[in-house]
């Protein structure tokens, strides 16, 4: 594909990014907290206990926004952080009873949204749609590695 062509497509695909922020964002405001507390919930709902350093890995933000989230959290009631034996300077986190029903309608909400956002596309679409993120995320993971 010609450079002229590419850069139109560069450009869909950085517009696709700040358009899924926004609507993300949106989504999040609706609950009170920033899309960045979204998704930081969201990585604790899905893996039950989690690495304090690994949700900030993950989301590619700094440790203390991530502990400035957990924080406000904790503060809730909504998770519990312990240390881990292994490696004592950092804690596992987790959701706690309260946590879990706050969080619960708002992932399954979301996981909804995200199925109707899929739905606008046919099947066929979908397993390509995702079948090209998965090559797309191979790549950036592996480009800055050595």
């Amino acid at each position: 594909m010609k450079n002229e062509e590419l850069k139109k497509y560069v450009e869909i695909d950085n517009n696709f990014y700040y358009v899924s922020g926004r609507f993300y964002y949106k989504f999040a405001k609706q609950y009170g907290m920033s899309d960045i507390a979204l998704y930081t919930l969201h990585l604790i709902y899905n893996n039950k206990e989690c690495i304090q350093n690994d949700l900030a890995d993950k989301l590619a933000l700094p440790k203390q926004t991530i502990c400035s989230i957990l924080d406000n959290f904790e503060k809730k009631c909504y998770i519990k952080r312990e240390i881990n034996p292994k490696d004592k300077r950092n804690r596992f986190v987790s959701l706690t009873k309260k946590g879990l029903e706050f969080a619960k309608p708002i992932i399954e909400d979301l996981e909804n949204l995200d199925k109707s956002v899929l739905k606008c596309l046919s099947d066929e679409d979908i397993k390509k749609y995702t079948d090209c993120q998965k090559e797309i995320i191979k790549f950036m993971e592996n480009y800055f590695k050595n």
